[in-house]
């Protein structure tokens, strides 16, 4: 037993040497006066309250020790997955069979998982979880048995994880030994499967999507197997793979063309083939957000000229554009007729020479507002570009900004920088960009270009065998937008090469498609983004959802209300997301019938609706549990080895639990108890300080003393 205080004793004795010359100093000057015994008592009554009372300031906590010995425990954590019900026994049946044979021991816990851990009876062990994760099954004995007298864990598993991350870097760590006991054969029965399916999350309609295809085999070594991929219960795709020996992954290359924009889910199958363990390892579904390649582009022109005639020419022979033309005739007015009703609906706004002097207010506000609002754009420089009004009107959006307006024009040849050499849109042009330099020289003006934040250039002007830093070719994105501009008349020339320049006839072609892929490439704009956590889930397994939202500058958005609706399998159910912070949200659907499902979800904030977004996910057989039969002995061992346990014989179970109690493995803790009183919530210390200082006070009466 011992007394603790919130501050040092030490300090303690100096306020207690303090109050006895206080309480001594106060009876040397009293009326009447006192002394001998008398004063020595009143005095020590006046220090025995202040002693007292500061004694209760410095927080005392009386403190008193036992010990008691913590019954030992023994956490038998059994793999409850379906992979156990393949093979001969099967595994799940040797297990059961072991786990009865262990003697009624009160140092017994046992757990079940599969997914998930909890605490099991030994005789109710169901072996249908549909995945397995045992860093998750370890982590959870850690957090149940956190403070007890834990002394290992038997892990009864094949040791095929299927969800997770690996035990083994966890086992470096745990905090006691691990004993595996493994079930389930280490030799692979006869089997083929996928291991893997590789493709692109996004693809575009009319354009090949490739898959490329792992498989390995057990016992069919150099062996062909058929592979198929099917959608929408149709067969898109079919090849062979050879079947190598050694078990090492044969690869298939197999492609799909989508036939149009929406999302699209593949199944691909491999096999099957006769005497195989299982079919469940055979497939795989995946989901692929299918866009529409074919980009509109509204060319708008100040006026006929080359450089016009030579840019559509390049875009209308350009079989993915589909391109709606504007040529300036006067004030308002286009040969063509007026501007489409709705700019929202094109990928591109190319101005060649716009606006020039014949603009109208109208018209030019139209176009600058479409590109301010994210509507990708290409400027095109030209003699008749009232350059002045270009940049009040799209200042905001190109890469350059007019800083002095000149309105003469000089030539200059054109020169690749450092960083437009390996920019993918001088790639396009198909040549070495130091060849570039010997294109025909443009005209560009003398106005004074400064390039806006996020712009860089890709040719700059070349004089004298010199490469400047002025702008000829400049790009720039900002946010989600991108914009280039070209900063030079004459363009048309380079179409129109002598002979001895014909390597260099390709690159205006191959600029102008640089320019029009990287400024409309693909870029998730969407407010709104839904997605199935899994593209197939289990029929066992809860499905979950995942959702972000943000503003139309890409800010997450952390109070929306998003509501999902779920359409399939003959149903149509609703559910809210939940937000978890920083513009996620997240829900779940609980177990759904197996089927194809399409789900809905619309967010809005403050009644004002925010956008909306679409995803697909399948529920079936998912068969992950069977997707590599047999048990893997080497990470049972490994995690064994790493946590100061060992590998325990499947069949001898009781055996070795008898030896590790007789060798002290299941030995009580003595465990230290300590029981602490705060002496500030005694009543009778204050009571005591409360009589000290009325006997004092009616000691001083009876003296007389005032």
């Amino acid at each position: 037993m011992d007394l603790a205080l919130a501050y040092p004793s030490w300090l303690l004795a100096l306020c207690a040497l303090g109050a006895a010359a206080l309480a001594w100093w106060t009876y040397g000057r009293t009326t009447p006066l006192v002394s001998g015994w008398r004063r020595g008592g009143l005095a020590a009554l006046r220090f025995a309250a202040l002693f007292l009372v500061l004694l209760l300031l410095f927080g005392p906590v009386w403190r008193a020790f036992s010990t008691a010995g913590d019954d030992p425990l023994l956490a038998v954590l059994v793999d409850e997955s379906e992979s156990l019900t393949l093979g001969a026994g099967p595994p799940g049946e040797r297990a059961r069979t072991a786990l009865a044979a262990l003697p009624a021991d009160r140092a017994l816990r046992f757990y079940g998982f599969a997914a998930e851990a909890a605490p099991v009876d030994r005789d109710s062990l169901a072996f249908d979880g549909p995945r397995t994760d045992i860093a998750a099954a370890l982590g959870r004995i850690e957090q149940d048995f956190a403070g007890r007298n834990l002394r290992g864990v038997l892990l009864v598993s094949d040791g095929r994880v299927t969800q997770g991350r690996s035990p083994a870097a966890l086992a470096d760590r745990f905090p006691v030994p691990i004993f595996t006991a493994v079930t389930g054969d280490s030799a692979s029965s006869r089997d083929v499967r996928l291991t893997r399916v590789v493709t692109n999350e996004v693809a575009y309609a009319g354009s090949p999507l490739p898959f490329r295809i792992g498989v390995r085999q057990a016992g069919y070594e150099g062996q062909t197997a058929p592979v198929t991929i099917a959608s929408g219960g149709q067969v898109v795709a079919r090849g062979r793979v050879d079947l190598p020996a050694g078990g090492a992954e044969a690869t298939a290359e197999l492609a799909v063309t989508p036939g149009g924009a929406g999302l699209r889910r593949y199944t691909v199958t491999v096999g099957p083939l006769a005497g195989e363990a299982t079919t469940r390892n055979n497939s795989e579904t995946v989901s692929v957000r299918v866009l529409d390649e074919s980009r509109r582009v509204l060319l708008v022109g100040s006026g006929p000229s080359p450089d016009f005639t030579a840019l559509r020419q390049i875009l209308e022979t350009d079989r993915q554009l589909d391109v709606t033309v504007r040529t300036q005739r006067s004030a308002g007015q286009f040969y063509e007729g007026p501007l489409p009703s709705s700019l929202a609906t094109f990928d591109l706004l190319v101005l060649v020479g716009y606006p020039g002097r014949a603009a109208d207010p109208q018209t030019t506000a139209r176009l600058a507002e479409a590109a301010a609002d994210g509507l990708a754009t290409l400027f095109v420089l030209g003699r008749q570009t009232d350059i002045g009004r270009l940049g009040d009107a799209f200042g905001d959006v190109l890469p350059v900004e007019p800083a002095r307006v000149r309105a003469t024009f000089v030539e200059a040849g054109v020169g690749p920088t450092p960083g437009g050499e390996t920019h993918p849109v001088l790639d396009e042009a198909g040549v070495d960009p130091a060849q570039l330099s010997s294109l025909p020289p443009l005209q560009v003006s003398e106005t004074r270009w400064v390039l806006q934040p996020g712009a860089r250039t890709l040719l700059a002007e070349r004089r004298g065998g010199r490469t400047f830093s002025d702008p000829v070719v400049a790009i720039r994105q900002s946010g989600a937008v991108r914009s280039a501009a070209i900063l030079g008349t004459g363009i048309w020339r380079w179409r129109t090469l002598p002979p001895d320049l014909d390597a260099l006839s390709p690159v205006l072609s191959g600029l102008t498609s640089g320019m029009v892929r990287w400024t409309t490439a693909a870029r998730d704009r969407r407010p709104v983004r839904i997605r199935a956590d899994r593209s197939l889930f289990d029929s066992r397994e809860r499905v979950t959802l995942s959702g972000e939202v943000y503003t139309e500058a890409l800010q997450p958005v952390e109070d929306a209300e998003v509501a999902l609706t779920i359409r399939g399998a003959g149903r149509t159910r609703t559910l809210p997301m939940r937000p978890v912070g920083n513009g996620r949200y997240v829900a779940d659907a609980g177990a759904l019938p197996p089927g194809s499902y399409a789900v809905e979800g619309t967010a809005s904030r403050g009644g004002e609706a925010l956008g909306t977004d679409r995803a697909l996910f399948g529920v079936g057989e998912v068969g992950v549990e069977f997707r590599e039969p047999g048990a893997d002995v080497r990470l049972m061992r490994l995690l064994a080895e790493r946590s100061g346990g060992e590998t325990v014989p499947l069949d001898s179970l009781g055996a070795w639990l008898e030896r590790l109690r007789q060798s002290g493995g299941l030995a009580a803790r003595p465990v230290e108890r300590v029981e602490e009183t705060p002496l500030l919530s005694l009543p009778w210390l204050l009571a005591l300080c409360v009589g000290l200082l009325t006997v004092e006070w009616v000691a001083r009466k009876r003296l007389g003393m005032v």
